[in-house]
């Protein structure tokens, strides 16, 4: 679990450096239309990969207790 909360905050900082990055560039008004695509792309990736991390780490807190111990249960039998 805290693998994927830190897995979550690379693709939030991510999604910030992009965003800034692709802000810069319109501001500046020195980038070209293939660099203002790419950025556009980098960013909808990191959306879609924070937005998938949080509704994994959402999934994974939303069991219940009673879940998470039978699957500890089928764990330590399949360990064995």
């Amino acid at each position: 679990m805290s693998q994927l909360r830190q897995l979550r905050a690379v693709y939030a900082g991510g999604a910030v450096a992009w965003a800034l990055c692709l802000a810069l560039t319109l501001i500046q008004e020195n980038g070209s239309a293939r660099q203002t695509v790419v950025l556009l792309g980098l960013l909808a990736v990191f959306l879609v990969l924070l937005l998938w991390s949080t509704w994994c780490l959402w999934e994974a807190g939303a069991r219940r207790p009673a879940d998470r111990a039978a699957d500890a249960a089928n764990a330590r039998l399949e360990q064995s």
